[in-house]
């Protein structure tokens, strides 16, 4: 396993459930990814929003 890698999680914007997590550089420059996923609770496409 890569060791200047993280797992990082996307949160929905709308409910809070935290559906989908994905390995990411450590050292990156750019601000947190914001990505339009399915959420499983609200059976939709919404924004999700990195979190630690």
């Amino acid at each position: 396993m890569a060791k200047n890698r993280i797992i990082v999680h996307f949160e929905c914007s709308e409910c809070g459930m935290r559906n989908y997590s994905k390995r990411v550089a450590k050292g990156r420059v750019y601000g947190k990814l914001h990505l339009n996923k399915f959420c499983s609770k609200c059976r939709k496409h919404h924004v999700h929003k990195e979190t630690k």
